[in-house]
């Protein structure tokens, strides 16, 4: 009986900083896709998608709360999936809501067997102050990776384009929307979107080392100037094409399916 009661000690341990570090990463990712879609107008939204908004955000801010309150942490992402799931069960195979929740399930068994106390005459584990030292700079510098990656705009150590002679060249939007691009040797882009000219266009990676490792991010970032707007679309290879989203003042305006004629 001791002996599984210290098993199932230090697999809580295990467990608790397991979740607390996915979850960071888990918070990071929501943060990242939140600002970078740009925040929903409130006015626009219905209270259903009120609701689905409120309950998704409960879900992050349980994980975030999990590093000072595990047990309240863990009971809001619960809760937060839980809402979702009766407004609508497509959320249950939505692995973005479902790996979150899951955390929070870890949390509320990390933090019951936690809460219960260690066991009496428990070998305390003994890490050096270095290894101690080591772990805790390595999540650091993994988490500035991570942030890095999420938030610049191009992140940092991401290298400059110099475009291949399969990028080179005009692109045409295959849709409803008149989009033709062309891409320049110097990495420079004109062309026009509904009509409108655009200025001062580049095209660059839109990803570092890391990114790519991770895949995370698209291949390349065009970026540039409407009349009055600012215009960006992060664009992936797909084969012989680009495909990605168009972005006008950082809210996505079409999806693009970029082909050469």
């Amino acid at each position: 009986m001791g002996t599984l009661q210290n098993v199932t000690w230090r697999a809580a341990v295990l467990g608790r900083w397991t979740a607390l570090i996915l979850g960071t990463l888990m918070v990071l990712f929501f943060l990242a896709f939140f600002f970078g879609e740009g925040p929903p107008r409130l006015g626009d939204l219905t209270a259903l998608e009120t609701l689905q908004l409120l309950a998704m955000g409960g879900i992050f801010l349980g994980l975030a709360v999990s590093w000072k309150w595990e047990g309240l942490g863990g009971s809001l992402a619960v809760a937060g999936f839980l809402a979702l799931v009766a407004i609508s069960r497509t959320h249950l195979r939505l692995w973005a809501l479902e790996a979150p929740a899951a955390i929070g399930v870890v949390h509320l068994l990390c933090w019951w067997r936690l809460h219960a106390g260690a066991p009496a005459h428990l070998a305390p584990w003994h890490l050096s102050r270095s290894t101690l030292l080591g772990l805790g700079g390595a999540l650091a510098v993994f988490l500035l990776l991570c942030a890095n990656e999420m938030f610049g705009q191009p992140p940092i150590m991401t290298p400059s384009l110099r475009p291949s002679e399969n990028l080179v060249g005009t692109w045409a939007a295959i849709g409803p929307h008149n989009v033709e691009l062309s891409i320049h040797p110097d990495a420079a882009v004109t062309g026009t979107v509904d009509g409108m000219a655009l200025a001062a266009g580049r095209i660059g990676y839109g990803r570092s080392w890391f990114g790519k490792m991770m895949h995370w991010n698209a291949d390349y970032v065009i970026r540039g100037r409407l009349p009055d707007r600012i215009f960006a679309a992060p664009l992936a290879a797909r084969g012989a094409g680009l495909d990605g989203t168009l972005f006008l003042d950082n809210r996505p305006a079409m999806m693009l399916k970029l082909r050469k004629p």
